[in-house]
């Protein structure tokens, strides 16, 4: 993707980009928070455009070393995958800038040492060595771009992060850190070590909300003339109004509409806006980006939405309103997106025990083992349990099975070991018994299946 085409997707998200240009001048760490699809990813891939770079900072882009480091791409979540993960990425950076071929080699020997070290004590500092090499040995500033960041911040040894807040304290004006997760840092941190390096961020926290509704009418009438779909304005208006401007809600509510009309034009069956309405609502696509979103949110926060949507007084949407969820207007607070509203008000009637066995409430989200409501599962091991389940008593074999967590493009980057963690993970929160499991069952040298109980 070339530079113009990044500033074209950053539409609507000008303050986002200035917001966070503005740390990176200054050498601030910046957060960036979002819930599902939000656009987190897009603003961190765009953030390393040299035309953006330049319209922001300023002078040359050389006075900054912008690196995007896509988390979902690590071999391994431990903390000699994190810290592989980024200096691969810094090499390919400087290769695509050009000179600097000594510093180039250094920072090579320095990622060699940390994929092959026999010693695990080499492996940090090897890593240490290559980022202070890196800041002191060429005068551009050091910004790391830390995309999904949410998996290695829960996973990985806090001491990782004690040595990136140590990097940073000692390189303060040649280093600064972005990163962005589903939820704020400090939500997550485990102990006093990551305390610290949530530090670095308590003043540069940034919500990505949803876009407003003239951006929303733009990206869905580009979507249009892009894929030559018939859209009126009107067309625009609805969807827009409904899906609000959640990106993947917007492009997939165009979808739907689509669909409907087509089928209606083959059955002679009503296209009217009503009908296309009831079509979106019981879309299973549009349901599951709901119920990402509505899992996005705490247990008190659905309450609170769901008391705001019963036209009760909630005297703390604080978090809600951050997150954009909820939106405040001259008339009052009202949830951004018409779609997730109905989702939400639908939670009231499926908050009920089940059955034995796992079952997934897929609107709500919710998962129940044994008629007992699970801990909540972190987006990858959802979209894993979520595989298993429509596949019940069936074998997902690790094409599947990638290709539905993480996504077709890392077929051949995630590895055996990486998705046993996983599923080691969803049985921890969901199995009687983790070391028996009796309903996410391996079948060796096929995949995994989930099974109905007995």
């Amino acid at each position: 993707m070339n530079d113009t085409q990044i500033v074209d997707q950053m539409i609507g998200r000008e303050d986002d980009v200035t917001y966070v240009m503005a740390c990176a001048r200054d050498a601030e760490c910046c957060a960036i928070v979002g819930v599902s699809n939000i656009g987190k990813s897009t603003l961190l891939r765009a953030l390393s455009s040299s035309e953006l770079q330049k319209k922001h900072l300023g002078g040359s882009d050389r006075e900054h070393l912008f690196v995007y480091v896509d988390l979902n791409l690590v071999s391994q979540v431990t903390e000699q995958g994190f810290y592989e993960a980024i200096l691969r990425n810094m090499l390919q950076e400087l290769a695509s800038r050009g000179g600097e071929e000594g510093l180039r080699q250094t920072v090579q020997v320095g990622y060699k040492a940390v994929v092959s070290a026999d010693n695990p004590f080499m492996i940090p500092l090897a890593f240490e060595d290559s980022i202070q090499a890196l800041c002191t040995g060429q005068p551009a500033r050091l910004v790391l771009l830390l995309d999904e960041f949410d998996e290695v911040f829960a996973e990985v040894d806090s001491r990782a992060f004690v040595r990136l807040r140590a990097l940073r304290d000692r390189l303060r004006e040649s280093l600064c850190y972005v990163t962005a997760t589903g939820r704020p840092l400090n939500d997550s941190q485990r102990d006093h070590a990551t305390g610290e390096f949530c530090e670095m961020f308590a003043a540069h926290t940034r919500f990505l909300k949803p876009l407003s509704r003239q951006t929303s009418q733009l990206l869905l009438d580009a979507w249009a003339r892009r894929t030559r779909t018939p859209l009126t304005t009107d067309d625009i208006s609805l969807i827009a109004e409904v899906a609000g401007g959640h990106p993947v809600l917007l492009e997939t509510s165009a979808r739907v509409m689509t669909r409907a009309r087509e089928e209606a034009a083959w059955h002679l069956a009503s296209s009217d806006y009503a009908h296309i309405r009831e079509r979106l609502d019981g879309d299973a696509v549009v349901r599951i980006e709901c119920a990402k979103l509505w899992n996005d949110l705490s247990v008190l926060e659905q309450e609170a939405l769901i008391a705001l949507l019963n036209g009760q007084e909630v005297a703390r949407a604080d978090t809600l309103i951050d997150k954009g969820i909820v939106q405040v207007t001259a008339t009052g607070k009202s949830v951004f997106s018409e779609l997730l509203a109905g989702f939400a008000r639908r939670q009231q009637l499926v908050r009920r025990r089940g059955p034995q066995g796992i079952r997934i409430d897929v609107e709500a989200g919710d998962v129940w083992v044994d008629g007992k409501l699970a801990p909540l599962l972190t987006d990858l091991e959802y979209k894993l349990l979520l595989l298993l389940y429509g596949n019940l008593d069936r074998i997902c074999d690790k094409y599947k099975i990638v290709e539905s967590v993480w996504g077709e493009n890392y077929i051949d980057q995630v590895d055996d070991a990486r998705i046993e963690k996983l599923v080691s993970r969803l049985r921890e929160k969901l199995e009687p018994n983790p070391v028996e499991p009796k309903y996410v069952m391996t079948v060796r040298g096929r995949g995994y299946k989930l099974v109905g109980p007995e």
